[in-house]
């Protein structure tokens, strides 16, 4: 007597290998995620009520928020080593690392531009453009202090 012990691979992977496929657990939770920031939308915005159009504005915006909570819960749920054709590291592929260099990039870019664009508002424009882009510019260099803090505390 022999059974079969492989499952058919399933396309958008399974919870654990022996698992169900996810999308079929991600679909219902999504949904009924959806369907909760549909009704917190209701009560949050109390002078919307109005008899059908409230329901017609939680339905609305359960199916704007339907489709992001299911592949949120999709990508919280999925074991990556079931979805065909996923690689097993991808923090080490080459699109990563292209990645991380644009991030590096556009985070030095975006503090000059800041930088430049603070000091200009604070000839062309109204002082609070300036301060705007100074408090801006002053958080982004204190979290990339601390960011390289951290990192040379622990070593990596």
């Amino acid at each position: 007597m022999h059974q079969k012990t492989t499952q058919r691979q399933n396309r958008f992977g399974r919870i654990k290998p022996d698992g169900v496929p996810a999308l079929r657990l991600a679909a219902p939770i999504g949904v009924a995620a959806a369907a909760g920031i549909g009704a917190a939308l209701w009560f949050a915005f109390p002078q919307m009520h109005g008899g059908t159009n409230a329901w017609i504005g939680i339905a609305v915006a359960g199916a704007c928020f339907a489709p992001v909570m299911v592949a949120l819960a999709w990508v919280l749920l999925v074991d990556r080593s079931t979805i065909p054709g996923a690689i097993a590291h991808p923090e080490h592929s080459v699109e990563n690392s292209w990645y991380d260099q644009a991030a590096k990039d556009s985070f030095h870019l975006l503090l000059v531009g800041k930088g430049f664009g603070a000091a200009i508002a604070g000839f062309c424009l109204p002082p609070m453009v300036s301060w705007t882009l100074a408090a801006v510019f002053a958080f982004a260099a204190a979290a990339f202090g601390t960011s390289y803090l951290i990192r040379k505390a622990g070593g990596r």
